[in-house]
C-alpha cells in the first residue's frame, strides 16, 4: 500500500503531458456539466498515468473505472440498436394481422440470422396451418432457409444460445434419460436395419413424453457434423432446431471430471457417466453397452436390452423400473449366453488346443480360460519358438473371458516385441442361429498412427475374438509374414446390420451381394479388395472406397449416390461402372471410357437423369446439325424427353447448333422448340465451326455435364465422326472436361445467340457474314 502512494506523489510539473493531465483533472473537479465531464473522461483515456488512475471521483469510482463504465454503455447501446430488428420485428408481427405486412416483417426477419429469430420462424414453421395466407407460408420457408443456410449458423451458434433454443417449459416427470448420439443418429439417418427399428421404438418414447431425454454436448456437435457431411449444413441446422426443442443438453467441465476414476474406459464413455450423475438420470439407452461395462455405472443398456425388458408396459413408471434393473439384465443376458456356450462343460476349464502361427518363428502353443463362480475369470497363454522351442507363459485376471485372455496375450507378446499397439474396438455379429451358429468378431487396433482391422468367424465365440485379435497383432507387428483373409459375404454384411461401418484394406473378392440385402451405405472400405466382386445392386450410399480395386467387379444397378472413388483401381473396360449404376453426387476416379454409338448416348441419358436437382448442375452442348436432323429419329427423340425432364427440374442447358450454309425449315423448327423449352441457344455455320482455337467441330457432338457443388462427379462426352467412322468416350478426368469447357466457351462467343422475342430465320440472316 505504502508503495501505491508513493507511485501517486510523483511531481506533476516535470513535463507538457503532466501539464495536460493536471489541467484535465482539475477541470473535471470543477465541471457540473454531464456530457461536458464525460468528454473530458473520455480524454483522460488517452494518459494511462497514475495520477489519472487513482484520481477519486465524487462517487468513490476512480476515471478509469468511469471511463471503463461509459465504453460499456456505449458498447451496450450499439449493440441494442444493431439487434433491434431482431427484437422489435418479432413484436411487430405478433400484434399484425394483416397478411400482406406479416409477410413482410417475416422476410425482413429472414435478414436477421440471430437466435431469437431463428427460433421465431421455427415456431412460425411448424405452425403453418395457422396461416391461411399461402404467401404468408412462403416467406416463413423462405426466410427459414435464408437463416439456416448462412455461413455463421453452425453447432458453435446453437451451443452458444441453448437458452433459446432448449425448451423452457420442460416440467416433464418422465424419467431423466441420456439417449447416446450413436443411436440418434440411427433414428435420423437410416431405415429398414434392425437397429433402426430399435432406435425408432426407443425415440418413439421420447417423442410421446414417456422419456424426459438428455444428449452430451459432444454427442450433439458429432451429430451436427455427421449430418452436415451426408446431407447438408442446412439440413444439419433444422436437426439440431428441433432436437434442442425434444432433448436437454447435459455439460460437463472436463476439469472437473476425475479422471483416475475411469482408468478402463474412454473419455467419452466416461463423460456420459459424468452427464447422468450430474442430472440425476434414471439411466443410459446406448448402442456402445459394452463401453461402460468398465465404468462402474450399472444403469446402462441397449435398445434392444431396454426394449426387450421393458415389455408392453411402456408407462414412466415402468420405464424408471426397466431403467434401474438395466445392469443386472445386462449380466443375466450375458450369463446366459455364456451358459449356451458351455452348456455341456459348466464350471470346467476351457482348454482350447489350437496351434496357431504368429511371427519369426513364434506360434501360440496353448491358451487357456478359466471361469470360477466369482466375478474374476483366469487366462494363460503359452507362446512357443518353433525352432529353439524356447517358451514365454503369463497369466490375467479380469472380469471379461476376452480381456483375461487378450491381456494374457499381450504380456506373453511383450517378450518378443515393444507393446504399441491399442485395442480400440472389437465388435461380434452372429452368422447363423442356434447353439451351432458360427460368430464374426471384427477387431480395431490403433498401431504406430494407423488403424488395423481384422475379422474373424468360428463357431466358438470366444475362438472368433481371441484370433481376430491375434490376426490383428500379426498385420500390425509384422505386416510382411500377415496374409489377408478373404472374407465371405455374411461377414460383411452381418457386420455393417449391427452397425458397424469400417472395413478399410480388408479382402472381400469373393463376395456376392446380388441376391442379398445389399446394404452397405456409409460403409468405410478404403482400400479393399473387391476384384471380381458381384456388387450389383448394392446400395452404397455416401460410401468411401478410396484407393478400393474394384477391377472386374461387378457394379451394375449398385446405387453410389454420393460415394468416393478417387484412386480406385478400375480394369480396362470399366463399363459396369455405368451399366444402370446411380452415381448421383459422386466423387468420381479420374477415368475416360472409350464408348461409341447407341450404347454411349444411352449411358450419357442415364447419368443425366441422376443428376441431383439441389446440386449446382449445368449442361453445356455442342451438335452438329450439318447432315441430317437427328433430333426427328426415334433416339435423338427420346434423349430430347430427357432434356425436357432436365429443364423442368431447373438444370441449365446451353447448347450451340453447328449449321449447314443455308438452313432448312427443320433445323430452325428444331431449334425453335429448344429456344421455347427455355434451352440458351447459339449457332454457327459449318465453315466458322472448322477453326476454333485450332479444332474442327463441324463433325463433334459434345456434351459437359458440370457440378459445381461436386466438381469431381462432372464429366464430358464427345461423338466424333470421320467419314463412315466413329470415335466417342465418356470422360471423368477433371483435365479432359476442363478443356473440353475452354473449347465450349470459346465456341459460345464466336456463334450467334438466339431469342425467343425475334423471328429466328431474321436472326440466322447473317450467320455466315
Amino acid at each position: 500500500m505504502e508503495n501505491t502512494e508513493l507511485l501517486c506523489e510523483i511531481p506533476t510539473s516535470v513535463s507538457p503531458r503532466a501539464d495536460i493531465i493536471n489541467g484535465l483533472l482539475a477541470q473535471l473537479e470543477k465541471e457540473q456539466d454531464s456530457d461536458i465531464r464525460a468528454e473530458i473522461i473520455r480524454k483522460l483515456g488517452e494518459y494511462p498515468e497514475p495520477q489519472v488512475i487513482k484520481k477519486p471521483l465524487k462517487n468513490g469510482f476512480s476515471v478509469l473505472v468511469m471511463l471503463s463504465q461509459i465504453l460499456d454503455l456505449m458498447r451496450k447501446g450499439f449493440r441494442i440498436i444493431k439487434q433491434s430488428p431482431a427484437y422489435y420485428l418479432p413484436k411487430n408481427l405478433k400484434n399484425e394481422q394483416d397478411s400482406d405486412h406479416r409477410a413482410e416483417i417475416i422476410r425482413k426477419l429472414g435478414e436477421y440470422p440471430e437466435p431469437q429469430v431463428i427460433k421465431k420462424l421455427w415456431d412460425l414453421r411448424n405452425n403453418l396451418e395457422n396461416e391461411s395466407d399461402d404467401f404468408v407460408q412462403y416467406e416463413i420457408k423462405l426466410s427459414l432457409h435464408k437463416v439456416t443456410t448462412h455461413p455463421s449458423i453452425n453447432i458453435d451458434f446453437f451451443l452458444d444460445n441453448l437458452e433459446v433454443f432448449q425448451s423452457k417449459d420442460n416440467n416433464s416427470q418422465a424419467p431423466k434419460v441420456l439417449i447416446d448420439a450413436d443411436l440418434i443418429e440411427e433414428f435420423l439417418l437410416r431405415n429398414q436395419t434392425t437397429l433402426n427399428s430399435e432406435a425408432t421404438r426407443v425415440m418413439g418414447l421420447v417423442l410421446e413424453g414417456k422419456i424426459n431425454p438428455y444428449i452430451g454436448e459432444i454427442g450433439l456437435i458429432k451429430i451436427w457434423h455427421n449430418i452436415k457431411n451426408l446431407k447438408s449444413q442446412e439440413y444439419a441446422n433444422r436437426s439440431i432446431i428441433e432436437l434442442l426443442s425434444k432433448i436437454n443438453v447435459g455439460q460437463v467441465n472436463l476439469k472437473d471430471i476425475d479422471l483416475e476414476k475411469y482408468p478402463n474406459v474412454n473419455l467419452k464413455t466416461a463423460i456420459q457417466v459424468e452427464i447422468a450423475r450430474k442430472y440425476s438420470l434414471a439411466g443410459i439407452i446406448t448402442i456402445r453397452d459394452r463401453e461402460f461395462i468398465a465404468s462402474g455405472y450399472p444403469f446402462v443398456g441397449s435398445p434392444s436390452l431396454f426394449l426387450q425388458f421393458l415389455g408392453e408396459d411402456t408407462s414412466p413408471a415402468s420405464i424408471e423400473r426397466t431403467l434401474k434393473n438395466l445392469g443386472k439384465a445386462a449380466m443375466e443376458h450375458e450369463k446366459v449366453k455364456l451358459n449356451q456356450l458351455l452348456e455341456n462343460e459348466p464350471q470346467q476349464n476351457l482348454f482350447f488346443e489350437d496351434n496357431l502361427l504368429l511371427f519369426q518363428g513364434w506360434k501360440i502353443e496353448n491358451f487357456e480360460i478359466l471361469c470360477a463362480n466369482n466375478n474374476l475369470t483366469s487366462a494363460t497363454v503359452i507362446l512357443c519358438n518353433t525352432k529353439t522351442q524356447e517358451r514365454y507363459t503369463e497369466s490375467a485376471f479380469k472380469k471379461g473371458s476376452v480381456d483375461a485372455l487378450c491381456t494374457a496375450f499381450d504380456e506373453a507378446l511383450a517378450h518378443l516385441v515393444e507393446i504399441k499397439h491399442h485395442l480400440k474396438s472389437i465388435y461380434v455379429a452372429n452368422l447363423t442361429p442356434g447353439k451351432q451358429g458360427a460368430t464374426t468378431v471384427k477387431a480395431v487396433v490403433e498401431y504406430d498412427g494407423k488403424e488395423v482391422i481384422t475379422i474373424y468367424t468360428h463357431e466358438n465365440i470366444l475362438k472368433a475374438y481371441f484370433f481376430a485379435y491375434v490376426k490383428a497383432m500379426i498385420a500390425a507387428y509384422a505386416p510382411d509374414e500377415y496374409h489377408p483373409d478373404i472374407h465371405s459375404t455374411k461377414e460383411l454384411t452381418y457386420l455393417h446390420k449391427i452397425g458397424e461401418r469400417d472395413f478399410r484394406g480388408l479382402n472381400f473378392s469373393q463376395v456376392n451381394l446380388m441376391d442379398g440385402e445389399a446394404n452397405l451405405s456409409d460403409a468405410k472400405l478404403m482400400g479393399c479388395n473387391f476384384s471380381k466382386a458381384n456388387l450389383s445392386g448394392v446400395n452404397l450410399t455416401n460410401a468411401d472406397l478410396t484407393g478400393a480395386d474394384l477391377s472386374h467387379a461387378n457394379l451394375s444397378k449398385a446405387t453410389l449416390t454420393g460415394a468416393n472413388l478417387t484412386d480406385v483401381k478400375l480394369d480396362e473396360n470399366n463399363l459396369t461402372l455405368l451399366d444402370g449404376t446411380i452415381l448421383t453426387n459422386t466423387i468420381m476416379p479420374e477415368i475416360t471410357m472409350e464408348i461409341i454409338g447407341e450404347s454411349r448416348l444411352e449411358k450419357v441419358a442415364q447419368l443425366l437423369k441422376h443428376i441431383d436437382p439441389q446440386s449446382e448442375s449445368r449442361i453445356l452442348a455442342i451438335h452438329s446439325m450439318t447432315d441430317c436432323i437427328w433430333w426427328d429419329n426415334p433416339l435423338g427423340q427420346k434423349f430430347w424427353e430427357v432434356n425436357e425432364e432436365l429443364i423442368k427440374r431447373e438444370i441449365s442447358i446451353q447448347r450451340v447448333f453447328i449449321l449447314p450454309e443455308v438452313p432448312t425449315h427443320k433445323h430452325l423448327q428444331v431449334i425453335q422448340e429448344q429456344l421455347n423449352s427455355g434451352i440458351e441457344v447459339a449457332c454457327i455455320c459449318q465453315e466458322k465451326a472448322k477453326d476454333v482455337q485450332g479444332y474442327r467441330w463441324d463433325n463433334t457432338n459434345l456434351l459437359i455435364s458440370e457440378n459445381l457443388s461436386v466438381p469431381r462427379n462432372s464429366f464430358t462426352a464427345r461423338r466424333i465422326m470421320n467419314g463412315q467412322t466413329e470415335s466417342g468416350y465418356i470422360s471423368y478426368q477433371t483435365r479432359v472436361v476442363e478443356t473440353d469447357k475452354s473449347l465450349f466457351n470459346a465456341l459460345w462467343e464466336k456463334s450467334e445467340k438466339l431469342s425467343t422475342e425475334a423471328n429466328i430465320q431474321e436472326q440466322l440472316a447473317n450467320l455466315n457474314t
